[in-house]
C-alpha cells in the first residue's frame, strides 16, 4: 500500500484554529492598551526629556531649557558666548500627534502657548546647572477623547511626578 504524503484535513484545520486563536490574542493585546496609551507614552517622554536635561544641565555645567507649545516642545541650550538660547544640532523638535494638546502652568498661572514653539524664544521650563529647575505643571490632553487628562508636576527640585488626572 502506499502511503499518500501530505497533511490530512484535520491537521490543516487544526493549524488553522491554532493561528486565528493567535492572531485574536494580538488583537486582544493590542487593544488592550487603548486609546490612552499614546497619551500617557508621550507624557512620560516629555518628563524623560526633562529628566535627561536636568541630569544633563549638572554634568555640563551648562544651563538648558525646554520650549513648550500646544502641539510639541524644543530642547534648548544657552550659549554664554552669544548669550542667548539655542537649539542644540541633534536635537529633533518633538512633534506630538494632532489629537494631543499641551498647557503649561507655571507657578499657578497659565502661560499662553503658541501652535508651534517659538524659535527664537526663551524657553518657558530652564534647567540650571545647580540641580534646580523652573517649578511647573505640564498637562497634555487628548483632544479625541474628552477628559483624558496627564499630568507632568514638578516642584523644580525633587522627582518629576507623572499622572493621570482625569478620566474619560
Amino acid at each position: 500500500m502506499v502511503r499518500a504524503r501530505g497533511f490530512t484535513l484535520v491537521e490543516v484545520l487544526v493549524v488553522v484554529v491554532i493561528v486565528g486563536v493567535l492572531a485574536a490574542a494580538v488583537e486582544l493585546v493590542a487593544t488592550a492598551r487603548g486609546d490612552g496609551y499614546a497619551l500617557r507614552e508621550e507624557t512620560e517622554r516629555m518628563a524623560a526629556v526633562v529628566r535627561l536635561l536636568a541630569d544633563e544641565a549638572v554634568l555640563d555645567n551648562r544651563e538648558y531649557g525646554i520650549r513648550l507649545g500646544m502641539h510639541g516642545y524644543e530642547m534648548r541650550a544657552y550659549d554664554n558666548r552669544a548669550g542667548r538660547w539655542i537649539v542644540q544640532p541633534g536635537w529633533a523638535p518633538r512633534q506630538l500627534p494632532q489629537n494631543l494638546e499641551v498647557t503649561l502652568l507655571l507657578e499657578g498661572a497659565p502661560v499662553a502657548l503658541s501652535a508651534r514653539p517659538d524659535a527664537d524664544a526663551a524657553p518657558q521650563i530652564v534647567l540650571s546647572s545647580s540641580a534646580q529647575w523652573t517649578p511647573f505643571s505640564a498637562s497634555i490632553k487628548d483632544t479625541s477623547r474628552h477628559g483624558l487628562v496627564y499630568r507632568i508636576d514638578s516642584d523644580g527640585m525633587s522627582e518629576l511626578q507623572v499622572q493621570q488626572v482625569s478620566a474619560p
